[in-house]
């Protein structure tokens, strides 16, 4: 193995990618970070809720009124969505609960949006129903990123996008596996765990972040949503999966409920596991799985 790691960066659905190749050249490892680039800007093209002439837009804006066609790739994504809606008892839930804070008890967005293999369409039962990619996104680029990576043959390399959501395929050149901590959210110079990665992906979940003052600022955009309400206890949940776009899902979806997944889930090359902190800094790593 090539002890001559190539580094290469980009910036990507409104976050930073950083490579880490071993074993390829720099021409290679030029062509490599530009296929995933395109990759990228592919899914974002589909997916981002911030391009009014993305695939998945027009089909938040036309979906309410009748039902929309899609590419088979997105009904693909809606459907994996909608059956990790049904895993997680609704606590994974991209389509948002179907009503507004003081409406009552929240409805699933995700169980009122009908899909139809018959002609690729879909159709929301609720005008307030919109999907939204924020929760998923990543984890799927991450997970395009790893076909891309296998097809061209590479066997090593370390991918952090946004260093929440992580790829380590094959081996660090000085071991038998790729250590990649998590960091204390205190004290972002130390790490709660260290967790030794071999073809897999791993994301991390967070309810906020601590400011320069060293005060824990919560972000407000984790919501359980069966209740509406926000997750703001300082928290994050690691999830290490050998699919990247679970390992993002059910991070968030722990984060939420650490007892959303049911005893018959299987832990097979999967790890989970929680960190609880008091305002003090102080911290308790709890396993999930």
């Amino acid at each position: 193995m090539s002890m001559n790691p190539k580094y290469r960066n980009a910036f990507s659905m409104g976050t930073r990618l950083d490579a880490v190749f071993l074993g390829v050249s720099d021409k290679q490892a030029d062509h490599l970070i530009e296929r995933l680039k395109a990759e990228f800007s592919e899914l974002e093209n589909l997916l981002s809720n911030y391009r009014s002439y993305s695939e998945l837009s027009r089909l938040n804006n036309k979906a309410y009124s009748n039902s929309v066609q899609v590419s088979s790739r997105l009904l693909d994504i809606i459907t994996e969505c909608h059956d990790y809606y049904l895993l997680t008892g609704g606590v994974f839930d991209p389509a948002g609960p179907a009503t507004s804070p003081g409406e009552g008890p929240p409805e699933g967005g995700m169980a009122r949006v009908v899909t139809d293999r018959s002609d690729n369409s879909v159709r929301y039962l609720d005008g307030r129903v919109k999907i939204d990619s924020g929760g998923f996104g990543k984890g799927l680029a991450i997970r395009e990123a790893r076909k891309i990576l296998e097809a061209e043959g590479v066997e090593n390399c370390l991918l952090s996008f946004g260093e929440s959501s992580v790829l380590a395929l094959g081996t660090h050149p000085a071991g038998d596996h790729w250590p990649v901590a998590v960091a204390d959210i205190f004290n972002r110079h130390s790490s709660v765990r260290t967790a030794r990665l071999v073809d897999r992906g791993m994301s991390t979940s967070g309810t906020g972040k601590v400011d320069k003052e060293g005060i824990f600022i919560a972000a407000g955009n984790i919501i359980d949503p069966r209740s509406g309400a926000s997750v703001t206890e300082p928290r994050t949940v690691t999830f290490v999966s050998e699919d990247a776009l679970e390992a993002e899902i059910l991070s968030t979806a722990l984060l939420v409920d650490n007892g959303c997944l049911g005893d018959d889930f299987c832990k097979t090359g999967r790890e989970a596991f929680e960190v609880c902190y008091e305002l003090n800094g102080n911290y308790k790593v709890n396993e999930l799985l």
